[in-house]
C-alpha cells in the first residue's frame, strides 16, 4: 500500500461500530442489564464470530448496541469515538452512516435530538482528529414506510450536515418500492442516495 495515499473508509455504520468498553460503561450508567460483564464475554453478543445464515440474524448483533443508547449524550459519546477510532485505524476519510429510528427505538429517544447528537459527536471527533467526515443516513425498511418517514423528518431537521440517504435493513421483506417518495425528498434535499440492495433480495432488489 502506499503510504503517500488517503486511507478511507465509505461504509462503516456507526451504530453498528462501538467500543465493548464503551457498552459496559453505558449499560452501568444507565443500569441496563447485559448477556455479560467483561469485554470478551461481551464480544460473541455483538461481534459476528461466525458464518451466519442470512441477513437478519447478522442485525441481531446490534441489538445489544442500541440497548445502551440511554439519551443523547450516549448517542454523541459513541458517534465521537467512531472518528476517534478512525483516526487510531490510519483512516484520513471516513463516511459513518447511522439510522436514527433505529438508535432511537430502545429507549423512546426523540430522533431529531439523536441526529443532532450524532452531528455534534461527530464534529467533536473530527476537530479532535483531523479526520475527515460525512454523515449519511439511513431509513431502517425493516420498520416499515411510515417509520421511514418519522425518520426522514428527523434526518431534514439536519439536513446541511448530511450528504447521502442510505435505506438499510430487512431488503426481503420490504422492498425499495415502499420508500420511492421518501427518496425523491432526500434527492430534493440535495443529498446524493446509496442503497443496500442484494443482501437479502437477490438481483431483482438490485
Amino acid at each position: 500500500m502506499d503510504p503517500h495515499l488517503p486511507f478511507i473508509d465509505l461504509h462503516r455504520h456507526l451504530d453498528g461500530n462501538m467500543r465493548l468498553t464503551t457498552i459496559l460503561d453505558l449499560a452501568r450508567r444507565h443500569s441496563i442489564r447485559l448477556p455479560a460483564d467483561t469485554p470478551e464475554g461481551l464480544r460473541p453478543h455483538v461481534q459476528v464470530m461466525e458464518k451466519v445464515p442470512d441477513l437478519l440474524t447478522f442485525l441481531t448483533k446490534f441489538e445489544w448496541m442500541i440497548a445502551v443508547l440511554a439519551d443523547a449524550a450516549a448517542c454523541r459519546r459513541i458517534a465521537r469515538e467512531n472518528v476517534e477510532d478512525a483516526k487510531a485505524e490510519g483512516i484520513d476519510y471516513l463516511e459513518l452512516r447511522f439510522s436514527p429510528y433505529f438508535m432511537a427505538m430502545s429507549h423512546q429517544l426523540d430522533m431529531a435530538k439523536v441526529v443532532e447528537a450524532v452531528v455534534e459527536g461527530v464534529a467533536e471527533g473530527s476537530r479532535a482528529t483531523g479526520v475527515k467526515v460525512k454523515l449519511i443516513g439511513i431509513l431502517s425498511r425493516t420498520f416499515g414506510a411510515a417509520a421511514c418517514q418519522r425518520e426522514l423528518e428527523a434526518l431534514l431537521t439536519h439536513r446541511e450536515h448530511l450528504v447521502a440517504l442510505d435505506l438499510a435493513g430487512d431488503e426481503k421483506n420490504h422492498p425499495a418500492e415502499l420508500v420511492v417518495e421518501h427518496f425523491k425528498r432526500g434527492r430534493d434535499a440535495g443529498w446524493a442516495i446509496t442503497v443496500h440492495a442484494g443482501e437479502a433480495g437477490g438481483a431483482p432488489s438490485v
